[in-house]
Parts: C-alpha cells; structure tokens; sequence
C-alpha cells in the first residue's frame, strides 16, 4: 500500500521531554521477584522493563505510555507497578499517528 510508514519509523519521529521524576515505580519491588511470567516486560512496546539478577530495572524514559504495562501487571502480575502519567507536557510527544 503506498504512502504507508513503517511503525519503526513513525515510532522513530517521536518526541520525549523525559520528567527527571520517573512517573513509574513499584509499591513493593519483592514483588516483581515473584511474578509469574513478569508481563510488564513481554507487553512493553518500549522494552522500558529489564530483569538484572535481582530485580527489576525501569528505563521510563523511553516511554510510550500505553498503559499496557499497568493492565498486564494488574491483570497478571503481582500488583507492584505504580503507572502515571508524566506531568503536563512531559513525557512521549507523537509526530505521526
């Protein structure tokens, strides 16, 4: 189909004014230790999620904010994700669609 973009692309034009406050956190990172599967990790578009030896690394500035990470932990996690959003005009600015 012509006049399409990739999705690498459209994600590639993307704005960030990155809060120097995460908007993400955990309410108990002993939590994340347990958590069958971690789904925060396999739904994150972003890969804002790592799991380093012994716990949960949280990259937040790359962020998309879907909110997919927060419904998966909710859902199928442990409940130990903290997701808001960044304060007014920080955060992901899209360019295209």
């Amino acid at each position: 189909m012509a006049g399409r973009i990739p999705i690498a692309e459209r994600l590639g034009s993307d704005a960030f004014d990155t809060d120097p406050t995460s908007h993400l956190s955990l309410s108990d990172p002993k939590l994340c230790a347990t958590c069958p599967g971690r789904p925060c990790i396999r739904v994150c578009p972003a890969e804002v999620y790592h799991w380093e030896s012994d716990h949960l690394r949280i990259s937040y500035e790359n962020c998309l904010e879907t909110g997919a990470c927060r419904v998966a932990c909710q859902t199928l996690g442990n409940h130990a994700l903290i997701w808001t959003y960044p304060p007014a005009g920080r955060g992901v600015q899209y360019r295209l669609g």
